[in-house]
């Protein structure tokens, strides 16, 4: 089922149980899909460790039915890339997954993992349970009542929600959204149905048994042009991703270049080296940058970030500086409050 198909089925359930369908961390994390649009997904390790995310798949789509890969929105609101992004084997399923790229795969990863446990013993108990969300600026628990599960072949994928005020309702923009009971992941909201306020969710189960079908996760070979970049990692501090389904990911695949633009007059980035090294500039091209400010290089080899070499910004910069031992660049863009970057390649000149 999809779209109005799945609403229109869990209308019909609802009247069939009795119930009006007008009455009808682990954590949750933003994804940030560029130009200041954002979904929502459950972070999570999977069997073999990868840092996942699970996102209903029309968070991933373009208009095209492509698949993208945003960035991690952090609650520092910083971005990391992720990548591999992959749809449930099952195409019924409005299911996706990623894979998180560099320091929160590391270190800031859930400890949560999504488990083939069947959930119906927990749900038939539940009377009331939270639906957790995430917004560019906050975290926020709405409380909500089960109204009724699918009777279908996967024995009750699907479950329809109410919020249990009837001055808190469902928006759109949660989907994504995950329904907690004692600390546990209990179903991730995928549709909303704001006229019959009803929140349609996908059980957890459900969703590691589509995880488990998907086989042990994404390759990890990179492309080429990963393959050869003295920087592992890159992170935006400061400043958005100005062009929608574009992203850190999709830069660093090589998929798009990275379009910038700044907040209160400056864009930061972080980039992670693989390893230390000797380095000796940074080059940075691409449009609209030519006359648009200047790029500030910091650099540093675990002790703090130090003044490394200051340029002005043409569309093709190259920042030199005398040899530096770095494990780590800050990369500043300071210019005009309405600025456009579009950078095309970012390279470390190594010594």
């Amino acid at each position: 089922m999809k779209g109005i198909g799945r609403l229109t089925a869990v209308a019909v359930l609802l009247a069939t149980i009795g119930v009006s369908p007008a009455t009808a961390l682990a954590e949750t994390i933003m994804l940030a899909r560029g130009d200041d649009t954002f979904g929502q997904g459950w972070l999570f390790l999977d069997a073999s460790g990868q840092c996942r995310i699970a996102t209903p798949r029309h968070v991933l789509e373009t208009t095209d039915g492509l698949l993208t890969a945003p960035d991690l929105l952090d609650s520092f609101g910083r971005l990391h890339p992720t990548e591999a992004p992959v749809a449930a084997a099952d195409d019924a399923l409005d299911l996706a997954f990623l894979t998180v790229r560099g320091a929160i795969a590391k270190a800031g990863c859930s400890r949560d993992r999504v488990r083939l446990t069947p959930l119906q013993p927990i749900i038939d108990s539940i009377k009331q349970a939270t639906l957790e969300i995430t917004t560019p600026t906050e975290r926020q628990s709405l409380a909500v009542a089960f109204r009724a599960l699918s009777r279908d072949a996967g024995g009750g994928r699907i479950i329809a929600l109410s919020t249990v005020d009837p001055n808190a309702t469902f928006q759109k923009g949660m989907s994504g959204g995950t329904v907690m009971h004692n600390g546990r992941p209990i179903a991730m909201l995928f549709e909303v149905d704001t006229d019959q306020a009803i929140g349609v969710a996908l059980r957890y189960d459900v969703i590691a048994a589509e995880l488990q079908r998907l086989g042990a996760g994404p390759s990890q070979v990179r492309p080429a042009a990963a393959a050869t970049r003295a920087y592992k990692n890159l992170v935006l501090l400061n400043g958005r991703i100005a062009h929608k389904d574009t992203s850190i990911g999709s830069f660093l695949s090589g998929a798009s270049p990275l379009h910038l633009a700044p907040l209160k007059g400056r864009i930061s980035l972080i980039l992670d080296m693989n390893g230390l090294a000797d380095i000796t500039g940074v080059r940075m091209s691409g449009k609209g940058l030519a006359g648009m400010g200047a790029l500030i290089v910091e650099v540093d080899n675990g002790g703090g970030f130090v003044p490394g070499a200051l340029c002005e910004l043409a569309e093709d910069t190259v920042c030199s500086m005398s040899p530096r031992r770095a494990s780590s660049l800050r990369l500043s863009l300071k210019g005009a409050q309405d600025a456009l970057y579009t950078i095309e390649t970012l390279e470390i000149i190594k010594d």
